[in-house]
């Protein structure tokens, strides 16, 4: 059935594009030459660095953004190639928003010491083993002399080795013991400045386990309830995944993730108690079934259903992916999310042990 539909010349259509991999395709010759291309540039990261860091009330905005920038720019050349490694625009920005929370939370703190370890904890917990002296020994580089320990999180931490203790993990004497804590650690931090995040690591790095610990730790520590929904994009097609439309009756059939997503992200009633939603992944990422997601990974926080229902994330619901390496996904969804990084060598062979015994 064809259809005239008039344009109005108060509306304008756009086209983000990024051809070239997976997920993403051209469009036909006879659509495209409607539209007039316009071919975009690398941002002025030295420039928006500034900017924010005024934005967020730091004095010395001019020479932190220099700083950070080197710093970015040596650790994107000096480190190896890891497929969930990705310095550009998004990750910068998520520095720049902890550092600003962390110069409100210290304000007696020097500005320098705040951006470094503003620095340091977004940027460590997604580091293989072999490239954290390397980036601990580029940051002393660039902020020489200073040191900005760790502070806060005390009762998660307690919490967190009280519940590794219970399941039998191990004992607070154990040296892998503070590893794992310190990665429970740092999945809080990644997840309160990123609402989509990734777990990413081999198989018996302890992945399952810190999201675990997390979640018994928060629950214990603010009363308020987590709920973990789990699935696998992978083991089910795209329609079951995301939904189907009838194209004869109109009628909308909710796949597995819509109905989850919608589920998990009702406004709270006023008078209702509070509940965490996580809506958790657990399977390979590729370009195909994760672009849909795209939208709801960045800013907009908005799933766009087939259907034409566009459901908000809401703040008490985050997506967390757990996933062995990232080697099939797309440059656009891993600098949209949070990375912590789960590495073996971590732990040797004494939590397996305990756990068997």
């Amino acid at each position: 059935m064809e259809a005239d539909i008039p344009l109005m010349p108060s509306i304008g259509i756009f086209i983000t594009m990024n051809p070239g991999y997976a997920g993403r395709s051209e469009l036909p010759d006879n659509l495209k030459a409607l539209f007039r291309p316009v071919t975009m540039v690398a941002p002025g990261l030295t420039m928006i660095c500034e900017n924010m860091l005024m934005s967020e009330g730091f004095n010395t905005a001019k020479v932190l953004a220099l700083k950070m920038v080197t710093l970015y720019k040596l650790t994107s050349e000096q480190l190896s190639k890891q497929w969930h490694y990705e310095f550009g625009l998004h990750p910068i920005k998520s520095v720049l928003v902890q550092a600003g929370f962390l110069k409100r939370s210290y304000p007696d703190m020097p500005e320098d010491s705040v951006l470094m370890r503003a620095l340091r904890d977004m940027n460590m917990p997604k580091f293989v083993f072999e490239d954290e002296p390397l980036f601990k020994g580029l940051l002393q580089d660039l902020f020489p002399g200073l040191r900005a320990d760790r502070v806060g999180n005390e009762e998660l931490k307690t919490n967190s080795a009280d519940f590794l203790e219970a399941e039998g993990y191990g004992t607070r004497d154990d040296k892998y013991f503070e590893d794992q804590i310190g990665k429970v650690v740092q999945l809080f931090e990644t997840s309160s400045t990123r609402h989509t995040t990734m777990v990413v690591g081999p198989t018996s790095g302890g992945k399952s386990v810190i999201i675990k610990t997390l979640a018994n730790a928060l629950q214990v520590e603010t009363d308020i309830k987590t709920n973990i929904d789990v699935l696998n994009a992978k083991s089910i097609t795209l329609k079951e995944l995301y939904g189907v439309l009838d194209p004869d009756s109109r009628d909308w059939t909710d796949g597995l993730l819509s109905k989850i997503y919608r589920n998990a992200n009702v406004p709270p009633e006023p008078d209702a108690a509070p509940v965490r939603q996580w809506i958790l992944f657990d399977g390979d990422v590729d370009a195909i079934w994760i672009e849909n997601m795209n939208s709801v990974m960045d800013d907009n926080r908005i799933l766009t259903l087939d259907s034409g229902d566009r459901i908000t994330l809401q703040r008490h619901c985050i997506m967390m992916f757990e996933v062995f390496d990232l080697q099939y996904s797309s440059p656009a969804t891993i600098s949209r999310c949070g990375m912590v990084y789960v590495d073996p060598k971590n732990l040797g062979f004494k939590p397996f042990y305990t756990r068997w015994l």
